[in-house]
């Protein structure tokens, strides 16, 4: 059974457009503690340093710097503040980090066809691997919010019950009986007035003024 075939790893990116032709390129790195290359692509040829361990000593002799992971770090923020000057010749490619301190150039080499195809999966395949790990990250975020806000409804719901109930044991019935019981002969149309009382019985006023007479 044939090995599978171990794509190299990606380290930072960065897309690169040219102001003369507006062609665009991307620029990446092969990460590595002890290593380093720097590749560019147009998704059709691909350029790269191919640095082996003695070229490598060999540049940063040249550049002075003392370890792969300086080059690592100066290409990430060389990417994240487009610093980055390009010259794309046919078989060799100049990159420069414009805003370095050390001045930092590589000369990219194009790679043979099965090679390139090589890179220009590694890319496509890392690309990919980033999008589904958003897509994760952002569905994560979005169950966490529902989650927040259905337990910000429930919290809400149970406050306002318990102070609708502590409003409706505050007017109960023996309350509401108190505060609805009239005085004896109140009116109810005029509350607060007496009720006329229709006269009834014998009218002592009367019987009186006829044993006078």
């Amino acid at each position: 059974m044939e090995a599978e075939h171990r794509l190299p790893s990606i380290g930072s990116l960065h897309i690169h457009t040219l102001p003369e032709s507006h062609q665009r390129y991307l620029c990446y790195t092969h990460p590595g503690t002890r290593s380093f290359n720097l590749c560019v692509t147009n998704v059709v040829d691909v350029w790269s340093t191919g640095f082996s361990a003695q070229k490598l000593e060999e540049h940063k002799s040249a550049h002075g710097v003392k370890t792969a992971e300086e080059y690592h770090s100066r290409t990430r923020v060389a990417f994240q503040k487009a610093a980055v000057s390009l010259t794309v010749l046919d078989n060799i490619t100049l990159l420069k980090f414009s805003q370095d301190d050390l001045g930092l150039t590589f000369d990219l080499y194009k790679l043979p066809i099965p090679e390139a195809k090589t890179e220009i999966q590694s890319v496509m395949f890392h690309l990919v691997d980033q999008i589904h790990h958003l897509e994760n990250q952002l569905k994560a975020a979005e169950e966490s919010n529902a989650l927040n806000l259905e337990k910000t409804m429930q919290r809400t719901q149970r406050m306002f019950l318990a102070d609708y109930d502590s409003k409706r044991k505050g007017n109960g019935p023996e309350s509401s009986l108190v505060a609805k019981k009239r005085p004896a002969g109140e009116s109810l149309i005029n509350p607060g007035s007496k009720r006329t009382m229709a006269p009834t019985g014998v009218s002592f006023e009367d019987n009186t003024l006829e044993s006078d007479e």
